[in-house]
């Protein structure tokens, strides 16, 4: 360990396997593993010579604009950052609180603003550009009112530019809020005490989005319903939150936990209960009977600028929608015709119609249960574990594993969902997988969707980030979709590289992932900028994919919920290919595809029009 600097030895004693050579007990080594991961997170800039000091006032800033956010946001703060300073508390989600937070984005922008730039070191400059543009998007898409709209179906990023999941995120807290102490399980009381105060809130920016006519279409709105009726069932047993109970300390007395655990019990019972069954009926009766019945931005008033904004933002470039489509369009052909490569090699004499239709039916492609998928998962993530040398030379020390989604979430969930490491490490990365109707989960497809969510993906590109000494908290955790999504797009072929694709129907399963992000450019394009119907957008995802009913159609909704943001994985992956094809056009021979690699994932996460600068400057 001499050989390494003081980052990468405190980054090796966290490994899961040098903490078990201490031979301590368990939750002693759990601990020392938590505090050296604090400590890592938090090394002062001076730690590493290829990083300058930053500006005091650039670095007050930042540290305030990180308080404020995640202090407004408690509820994000616990699940996503692991900071527990806020655990006992929910959301402000009224509309006063919301035009508060505008303003404290105001005064960020201003101090950013007011700092000369070219002051900062080069690191800095990246990152007060990288904040601007984030802070001034969220600004910029104020006007169009999506913060009347609550309530989707579907959890998002926590750094997206809505917070409308909180009724989905609040029901994970059982599996994810702290509960080693007694004052964690006196913060879990209060925070689910204090959920009807959450949900009346909802209830009231409903109230308001329905006057200015700012209402979500009523197949999002149907979804999220059955979601609400889900987790008002009357017994705490049946509700995610319960989830905590078995959680509780193995070395409590069984009175301890008795108590603990009634506590709880009364709080989901008399608390959470009849919050959500409160919101589920206000929204049966009173909301779902005025959501339109349109789906595309383009059939609202504003539409049109609307979602040309939400383009930029999601892609971090200045496509069109128009350029966008098209681009899916050529991106479909060119799949599609490595597809018929495939079917012609395993013998397949159909057409490809045909083929797709054999892939979602015959029995030897369907998953028997949720843990065979959850086992076949972790089994693909061993293997490419032991071929990431051959690709990187840095490697994420963070461990990560495969958990199934919780019922509720996984009716309208995607196949996969990555939840990143906490800054406090009480826990790996979670991949979580979509077990639901197993028949209807592919075989073929599970080595992209696991090397998509872990690694190479997001959890590689995620924990490389956290683990990077003296880079603001916020580059840490930042969501930015056309970067990360792009990468872990651009990251299910890689193993094809390294000689993991043996099976030709595995190779399809990557084809077809990549045809699924190339129909997302058709598809959310067509729905928001040029009026396609749902059956529409479901006929065509059918037509060029093998992917099942069922998954295409959660998918459709997810598009109509949430425009814009499906757009980010292939105009991302594009443009990292197209980063690496320049390359190797001007290293030839010498172009190293793990100083390549090492060089992107360094960056961290950015808006492509900087990380394209960013690299062509190395």
């Amino acid at each position: 360990m001499d050989c390494l600097d003081r980052p990468q030895r405190l980054m090796l004693m966290t490994r899961p396997d040098v903490v078990c050579a201490l031979k301590l007990g368990t939750r002693k080594a759990t601990m020392i593993r938590n505090s050296l991961v604090i400590l890592i997170l938090f090394l002062p800039m001076t730690t590493r010579a290829d990083v300058s000091p930053a500006s005091p006032r650039f670095r007050q800033i930042v540290a305030d604009y990180w308080n404020d956010l995640l202090k407004r946001h408690p509820i994000e703060a616990t699940m996503y950052v692991g900071d527990h300073r806020f655990d006992d508390r929910v959301n402000d989600v009224s509309l006063d609180a919301y035009h508060a937070w505008l303003k404290s984005l105001r005064a960020t922008l201003n101090a950013l603003k007011s700092l000369d730039a070219n002051a900062l070191p080069k690191g800095e400059q990246t990152d007060r550009e990288v904040l601007v543009l984030m802070i001034q998007d969220r600004l910029d898409l104020e006007r169009f009112g999506d913060h009347f709209n609550p309530l989707v179906q579907i959890v998002r990023t926590p750094t997206d530019v809505h917070s409308d999941d909180l009724h989905l995120v609040f029901s994970q807290l059982g599996e994810f809020q702290p509960a080693s102490t007694v004052g964690d399980v006196e913060n879990f009381v209060r925070r689910l005490n204090g959920f009807p105060k959450l949900a009346e809130g909802l209830i009231n920016v409903l109230k308001v989005g329905m006057a200015e006519k700012r209402v979500v279409p009523k197949v999002v709105a149907t979804r999220v319903l059955a979601q609400l009726r889900d987790l008002a069932k009357p017994n705490a047993e049946q509700s995610p939150l319960w989830d905590y109970v078995e959680r509780l300390p193995e070395d409590w007395s069984q009175a301890e936990k008795t108590e603990a655990s009634a506590r709880i019990r009364k709080a989901i019972e008399t608390s959470v209960v009849p919050a959500y069954a409160k919101l589920a009926e206000f929204v049966e009766k009173t909301y779902l009977p005025v959501c339109r019945e349109t789906i595309g931005l383009c059939d609202t008033p504003d539409g049109t600028e609307h979602y040309a904004l939400l383009v930029r933002h999601y892609t971090t470039t200045n496509l069109t929608p128009e350029q966008i489509h098209q681009s899916g369009l050529d991106e479909v052909k060119k799949i599609r015709e490595a597809m018929e490569a495939i079917r012609k090699k395993v013998g397949f004499e159909g057409d490809l119609k045909a083929f797709f239709r054999h892939l979602r039916t015959d029995p030897k492609f369907q998953m028997k249960d949720e843990a065979s998928i959850v086992e076949g998962h972790r089994a693909i993530i061993k293997g490419i574990e032991a071929k990431l040398p051959e690709l990187f030379g840095r490697l994420p020390v963070t461990p990560v594993e495969v958990r199934p989604f919780d019922p509720v979430r996984a009716k309208s969930a995607p196949g996969g969902e990555y939840l990143p490491v906490p800054s406090d490490g009480s826990r790996p990365g979670i991949f979580f997988v979509n077990t639901s109707d197993p028949k209807t989960r592919p075989s073929y497809t599970l080595q992209p969707l696991a090397y998509h969510e872990t690694i190479p993906g997001h959890h590689l590109q995620g924990s490389i980030a956290l683990e990077t000494p003296g880079r603001p908290l916020f580059r840490r955790y930042f969501y930015l979709p056309a970067y990360d999504e792009g990468w872990a797009l651009y990251s299910e072929a890689l193993p094809a590289e390294v000689g993991l694709y043996t099976d030709p129907y595995a190779e399809f399963g990557r084809l077809n992932y990549d045809a699924f992000r190339s129909v997302r450019l058709v598809v959310d394009t067509g729905i928001h900028s040029k009026g396609w119907t749902r059956d529409q957008a479901i006929a065509y995802f059918e037509a060029n994919t093998s992917d099942p009913r069922n998954m295409i159609e959660n998918e459709v909704d997810r598009y109509i919920a949430w425009p814009g943001q499906a757009l980010a994985y292939k105009v991302g992956q594009l443009t990292i290919r197209s980063l690496r094809s320049k390359e190797e056009g001007q290293r030839g021979k010498a172009f190293d595809v793990k100083a390549f690699h090492d060089r992107l994932l360094g960056s961290g996460s950015l808006p492509l029009k900087i990380l394209e600068r960013v690299m062509q400057s190395r």
